[in-house]
């Protein structure tokens, strides 16, 4: 496991999606913690003021906030986000795809096509054009990387989880296709990972019977993010990481 006591992401630039709680909220801070830059994206904008003042008043670091619906998202919204990261930051040096939404669990013959265009858009459709436009922009970094949130329903479909595991099937092989076309860029690096049972507000409402402290708590993941982030991680040839792993 990595060590606490780290600074090679002192000024590194990072965008997270899906920032303003559960797994997103906890990279933000513990990112900061370690004097990263966080590029702070999602919907509910009075949750990330809330959030960047926290971490300007405890790290002193250089954070941004992003306004963003992603059920709605476009290619110039894309192109936008591309600008104004660009005209702030010198580079990204990582893009942490975090954002998504299980909307319902339903059989697939009740499942409403509202839904299902929504449950696309903020999981995958916005991962694939913010990876798209945002990779020109770490060209520069040192150790650019793209990190995708996974899922145990990306390797196998299960009953009632309808469009969140078609999306996140659709995540592991959007991963897949980028590593593959960025193979000879020897630096950069496109990883996949699982979080598994983590206490998150999507967990609890697709586990509504579960006691929620008997699932681990969002902060036990960094350690993960922090070798993927890491010069570590770039002789591996690892890039589908599940929680439990050894690294």
């Amino acid at each position: 496991m990595m060590s606490k006591k780290l600074d090679y992401l002192k000024d590194k630039n990072i965008l997270i999606t899906g920032a303003s709680k559960g797994i997103g909220r906890s990279l933000a801070i513990n990112l900061s913690k370690h004097k990263a830059n966080v590029i702070l994206l999602a919907r509910n904008e009075d949750l990330l003021d809330s959030l960047y003042d926290e971490i300007k008043e405890k790290y002193n670091t250089n954070p941004m906030i992003i306004g963003c619906d992603l059920s709605q998202f476009e290619e110039d919204k894309a192109q936008e986000i591309a600008n104004v990261v660009s005209k702030n930051y010198k580079c990204l040096d990582a893009l942490i795809n975090n954002a998504s939404i299980l909307k319902k669990m339903s059989s697939i013959n009740e499942y409403d096509l509202m839904s299902w265009k929504k449950v696309l858009n903020v999981n995958l459709t916005s991962a694939f054009l913010l990876s798209k436009y945002l990779m020109p922009l770490m060209m520069d970094s040192k150790l650019p990387r793209i990190i995708f949130t996974s899922s145990g329903v990306a390797n196998k479909g299960k009953a009632y989880w309808g469009a969140y595991s078609v999306t996140k099937a659709g995540i592991k092989n959007l991963s897949e296709i980028l590593n593959d076309e960025l193979n000879s860029l020897t630096k950069f690096k496109v990883f996949n990972f699982n979080p598994k049972e983590t206490r998150t507000e999507m967990r609890a409402l697709a586990y509504p019977a579960e006691n929620p402290s008997s699932v681990k708590a969002p902060d036990e993941l960094i350690n993960y993010y922090l070798w993927m982030l890491s010069e570590r991680s770039t002789s591996s040839s690892k890039t589908h990481i599940n929680f439990g792993d050894e690294i």
